[in-house]
């Protein structure tokens, strides 16, 4: 019989893990820079090494490792493989179960500013939640990875499986990047169970879908402009990530240097420039990555997503199997490519739809009231129906 054992967890990591980084950043090679450099070629010199310098003198990781201590967590063991998440309950008697659920280059650190508001709302009108929120299959705490396979849709299973152990009988589920994907694979393999899913619904995949129709509108023709721009100059990581994750990982496993680099790009280039994150998020990021050696597993993702390399079942067919649930998107100005409505319908059962005035890739970061109230509207709307 498998262990369905859930048990309690607390992130400690070893101080001789914390004085090894630091010893690797005071000691590292550095690139030799051209006489003029460009945001366009990656994250600068200049940059990096203003977030290198925290990161080795004033950053202080056992504060963070406390902050997030502060959230019960647990672990068990799906399919072989190792699942963490945060389990923050809700006081009320009336609070619904909610899944959150990160992408990449992200780890559950991101919601760190959301889950108590979602939790214990301050006015006892809204809604509240139970949180579940879990490393997603070979990222941070719940990698990494034992075998190949771990796609959207087995990552769905595994969490609908840990939701189950955790006793809830019926939830609500939020993604964005990765996190949307595995979301709304929530949908489509535990439909019974999952009252509804929110996205935070990245046009990019929408876009290359549609990228040789015509536009109906200015929105759309932005959208495929933004689509083209990204492909031409930013995807490249996207891509390496598909086809070389073992390569790149030698480097992103030896190298705190490349390993900050490799995240530090994305949040720079994926946030909306209005709210510009605090150094210490990515440091944050760029530590858990670094401490729990994911970063080759948690690019895998891409490798199952996007290219051949798919486990029997899932892939092409069940991807287009269109998600029934109730499903809300909220759409934030800075995303790589905003979401197109007319497209998102022909995927999902789209009951509510919100354009938000500021926020990029990482709203739970950036703009978190903005989060929080597209979740409160999108329960409160269910529950009235």
């Amino acid at each position: 019989m498998p262990d369905e054992t859930v048990r309690d967890f607390r992130i400690e990591v070893p101080e001789e893990a914390v004085a090894d980084l630091r010893h690797r950043l005071r000691t590292a090679r550095w690139p030799r820079e051209l006489d003029e450099t460009r945001q366009a070629d990656g994250i600068t010199v200049v940059a990096m090494r203003a977030l290198a310098d925290r990161w080795r003198d004033s950053y202080d990781w056992r504060a963070e490792e406390a902050a997030l201590n502060r959230f019960p967590q647990v672990v068990t063991e799906v399919e072989g493989q190792r699942l963490h998440a945060l389990h923050r309950r809700s006081p009320r008697a009336d609070a619904q179960p909610l899944v959150l659920l990160h992408g990449w280059p992200s780890t559950v650190a991101e919601f760190r500013r959301v889950i108590d508001d979602l939790a214990e709302p301050a006015d006892p009108g809204d809604p509240a939640f139970h949180l579940i929120v879990p490393s997603l299959p070979g990222f941070g705490f719940s990698g990494p990875l034992r075998e190949r396979g771990w796609g959207a849709h087995r990552s769905a299973r595994a969490i609908a499986e840990l939701v189950r152990r955790l006793g809830y009988q019926s939830y609500l589920a939020h993604g964005g990047d990765a996190g949307y994907q595995v979301a709304a694979g929530l949908g489509r393999v535990d439909a019974e169970r999952v009252a509804g899913v929110h996205l935070n619904l990245g046009g990019v995949g929408l876009a290359g879908q549609h990228r040789n129709e015509p536009p109906a509108d200015e929105n759309e023709s932005s959208a495929l402009k933004r689509y083209a721009d990204y492909v031409q100059n930013g995807s490249a990581y996207a891509l390496i990530n598909a086809t070389r994750p073992q390569t790149v990982a030698y480097g992103l496993a030896d190298s705190p240097l490349g390993q900050l680099a490799w995240i530090a790009e994305k949040f720079a280039d994926w946030v909306d420039p209005a709210h510009p994150l605090p150094a210490d998020d990515v440091l944050t990021t760029a530590s858990i990555y670094w401490f729990t050696e994911t970063a080759a597993s948690s690019a895998r993702f891409y490798g199952e997503e996007y290219t051949p390399n798919r486990p029997a079942g899932t892939g092409p067919a069940l991807e287009r199997t269109f998600v029934e649930v109730p499903t809300a998107v909220s759409s934030f100005p800075g995303e790589i490519v905003p979401p197109i409505r007319r497209w998102a319908e022909e995927k999902y059962h789209i009951v509510r739809w919100t354009e938000h005035p500021a926020g990029g890739h990482f709203s739970a970061l950036e703009t978190p009231g903005l989060l929080v109230g597209a979740l409160r509207g999108f329960a409160a709307q269910l529950a009235g129906s």
